[in-house]
């Protein structure tokens, strides 16, 4: 038998859980989004059009994914029922004994139910067609049910450093060979949805059906460091 985390004890898989693990997201998701993208508008305007990205700074991934949720945590009124998480344990996947959780990103996690973690993981694409990180994220983390464990839902932004938005989020779509559709409440931005079926989840809860948001956010770079 698999020794449990406090937080498995604490907030047990019940029936209970279940549910409101299934519909937290869907009540949610469009709140959560809107405050990733008015995230990124302020890491924008506040951060990479002050001090835009040289091609010479080394872990960019890392600084992009910091100033996001730092920028995310400012748009947030301090009234909604979640919080949004660095690195959140998805402790379902966790290996036995001194193991640890997979860890996406970010995740907004409901105060109530927080084993119910909405994922967004970030990847720093250098041109529209360097997705093998971004699509091994969701390939090996996102539908096997390592991030998301407890959700329908998550987010995968896309930092394009070269190339077009669009173009990219046509490519993603090649590439999982999928249907990505506009979101419905994001027409204007560079964002799709695409749905998946989730294979080998042995989950209890058979949160089988995936939907997984594409943001494509265009990083201002210059050829070389302004330092």
């Amino acid at each position: 038998m698999t020794r449990q985390t406090y937080l498995d004890r604490r907030w047990p898989e019940t029936p209970i859980f279940q549910d409101i693990a299934k519909q937290w997201c869907a009540d949610q998701s469009r709140m959560l989004l809107d405050l990733v993208w008015r995230g990124c508008d302020l890491l924008l305007h506040d951060d990479l059009r002050e001090v835009p990205f040289s091609k010479h700074d080394e872990a960019k991934e890392e600084s992009l994914n910091y100033l996001l949720a730092l920028r995310i945590g400012q748009c947030m009124t301090g009234d909604e029922p979640f919080s949004m998480i660095p690195q959140p344990p998805e402790t379902t996947k966790r290996k036995r004994g001194k193991g640890k959780s997979p860890t996406p990103d970010h995740g907004f996690v409901p105060y109530d139910f927080p084993r119910s973690v909405w994922p967004l993981e970030g990847k720093v694409l250098d041109h529209g067609r360097d997705l093998r990180a971004y699509l091994a994220e969701i390939n090996g983390n996102f539908l096997t049910g390592r991030y998301a464990t407890f959700s329908r839902e998550g987010a995968m932004l896309g930092y394009l450093l070269h190339g077009d938005a669009i173009a990219t989020l046509v490519e993603i779509g090649n590439r999982l060979k999928v249907q990505l559709n506009p979101h419905p409440h994001f027409h204007d931005r560079p964002h799709r949805v695409s749905v998946h079926r989730r294979k080998g989840n042995e989950l209890r809860n058979r949160l089988s059906d995936f939907a997984c948001n594409h943001l494509v956010l265009k990083i201002p770079t210059v050829s070389r460091s302004t330092a």
